[in-house]
């Protein structure tokens, strides 16, 4: 102590106060406690260099009624494209509705036992819903046995992680609550010479996904019919996911209404929502149509009332037909998305 007041010139009082945070944080080690004369001594802590998680993110949307069809979807938010590239990869094993979305992997399953790969190092392995939490257990081996056991916990999103050892194997029961799947479609909210349906929905996700209790997915762009009439382009649409605690959806969507009509510069913008997992197909006919030929707000109306979709006149009707349509879109990747030609679905 007596070299760092004479190093430093700082007061001995002040020093011991470092040294004492330094010790609680861990950054430095007692080696001998003082006692009378005897000086006390301390080493530096050595730290380990592998990062904290990788996992950023570990969240779920589920139905009601488990055993519909894509009942639970899993998302994953990595932090490094290689591990979410593997863990695509394992996973698919037994999954084939897994894919990337920018960083976040998405897994859509029925829940129930689910077909494991024997070769595989990672596998979901069974996932169940129960009192408002999804259970996923997931089967390791290697490197993604340390995920399982030094990373998940950490991951926002997680509520608890349990494993044990079974034979060469380390299986473990992640719990996530079983939050809404909420997506938000807009269009016509442009004109020749202002504004971008895109730039809006963006700024809607980050207006919404800032709610405590909201969990972000994602931002899409995707295309109808290229010769469509009055249109400001492309003939493009937008639509936004999020995962949100049930009691906050109605609040979600009053506030998506008053940001939309807040900053449209349109006459005609529209708006659809779609709560939950369930399939459409009666939406799914509607948005293969609106790609390939013209169509009309009365068809487009139809299609949301027989798969339950609400429906917003925002400023007009006539950008309910791509809103609606854009509905129909979720779960394609982006290369259907962009190319009218590709079937969705």
């Amino acid at each position: 102590m007596q070299d760092l007041v004479e190093d430093t010139g700082l007061p001995r009082s002040t020093l011991q106060d470092w040294i004492n945070r330094f010790v609680d944080e861990g950054c430095v080690e007692v080696l001998e406690e003082r006692a009378g004369r005897r000086r006390a001594r301390y080493a530096r802590r050595r730290t380990r260099n592998l990062p904290t998680t990788a996992c950023k993110r570990i969240f779920t949307t589920a139905d009601e009624t488990a055993g519909t069809a894509g009942a639970v979807e899993i998302f994953h938010e990595c932090r490094s494209e290689g591990c979410i590239s593997f863990c695509e990869y394992m996973y698919a094993l037994g999954n084939p509705r897994v894919r990337k979305n920018g960083l976040i992997l998405r897994q859509k399953l029925v829940p129930g036992d689910l077909r494991m790969d024997d070769a595989a190092s990672l596998c979901l392995k069974k996932v169940c819903v129960k009192d408002g939490l999804v259970y996923q257990t997931i089967r390791t081996f290697g490197g993604p046995a340390y995920s399982l056991t030094e990373m998940m916990e950490q991951a926002d999103g997680v509520l608890d992680v349990r494993y044990s050892q079974k034979g060469a194997y380390t299986e473990g029961v992640v719990a996530t609550e079983a939050l809404k799947h909420i997506v938000i479609a807009v269009d016509d909210t442009d004109s020749a010479t202002h504004g971008a349906t895109f730039a809006l929905t963006l700024s809607l996700l980050d207006q919404l996904s800032a709610i405590e209790g909201v969990h972000r997915i994602s931002h899409n762009v995707g295309f109808l019919y290229p010769d469509a009439p009055g249109k400001t382009a492309g003939n493009s649409v937008s639509y936004i996911e999020l995962g949100a605690k049930a009691e906050l959806v109605e609040s979600i969507i009053q506030t998506a209404i008053e940001y939309v009509k807040s900053q449209t510069g349109s006459e005609h913008t529209g708006m659809a929502v779609k709560v939950g997992l369930r399939n459409c197909p009666e939406l799914m006919r509607f948005t293969r149509k609106a790609r390939t030929q013209i169509v009309t707000v009365e068809e487009a109306l139809e299609a949301a009332e027989k798969s339950k979709v609400r429906t917003y006149e925002i400023t007009g009707r006539k950008g309910l037909i791509g809103a609606v349509a854009a509905l129909g879109m979720v779960d394609c990747p982006p290369e259907t998305l962009m190319d009218v030609k590709k079937e969705i679905g």
